[in-house]
């Protein structure tokens, strides 16, 4: 579960960025900042998984940038609000043309990926899913490492979800993108 630091004023995207806690992992939600656990070893590593796969195939494919996880993007449409996804995907005729910056991205992804961790409750998943959507993301991932499962989240169409022996694809926002669902999970078991 997110922690809530607590509150003296409502911040800004900009306040966040140089905000002391800006360098542990935290995000802003409506300019209240949430604290969030380090990531333990198989988000460590389911993250680093879907880095990998999507962001080989994206640059094979000059389709845009991939982000590894922490990267904020200061969400439109919701105030105050930089979400940090686990992995993301922007494609290049989205991307800023002042180029990237040491700023958060001024955009909503067009995917995002979170991981499920142990911390994460019911609720903080909800309410995520619902930023992405207000903030017009076109499709989110949500890994789930304990059953080996994806939840994929388009803006519109039903919730479909995908286990370990299915394919999962980027559909019309990642063209050409295909993996086993497995190969997010690679290395769990060899280091069990």
């Amino acid at each position: 579960m997110a922690q809530r630091a607590p509150r003296d004023t409502t911040l800004t995207a900009e306040d966040f960025l140089t905000h002391p806690s800006a360098t542990e992992r935290s995000e802003l939600v409506r300019g209240e900042i949430r604290m969030n656990p380090p990531a333990g070893g198989v988000h460590g590593l389911v993250s680093g998984n879907v880095f990998r796969l999507l962001s080989t195939h994206v640059s094979m494919h000059r389709l845009g940038v991939c982000f590894a996880d922490s990267t904020g993007f200061d969400l439109p449409n919701l105030p105050h609000t930089v979400r940090a996804p686990d992995a993301s995907f922007v494609r290049t005729d989205r991307l800023p043309r002042e180029g990237i910056t040491a700023r958060y991205l001024p955009l909503a992804p067009d995917l995002a990926v979170e991981v499920l961790s142990p911390s994460e409750t019911a609720s903080d998943l909800e309410e995520k899913l619902a930023d992405y959507r207000t903030a017009g993301v076109s499709l989110v991932w949500v890994i789930d490492p304990s059953k080996r499962l994806v939840s994929v989240v388009a803006a519109a169409a039903p919730i479909r979800f995908l286990r370990e022996d299915e394919t999962l694809d980027g559909a019309d926002v990642v063209p050409g993108f295909s993996c086993p669902v497995a190969g997010f999970f690679e290395g769990l078991t060899r280091f069990a």
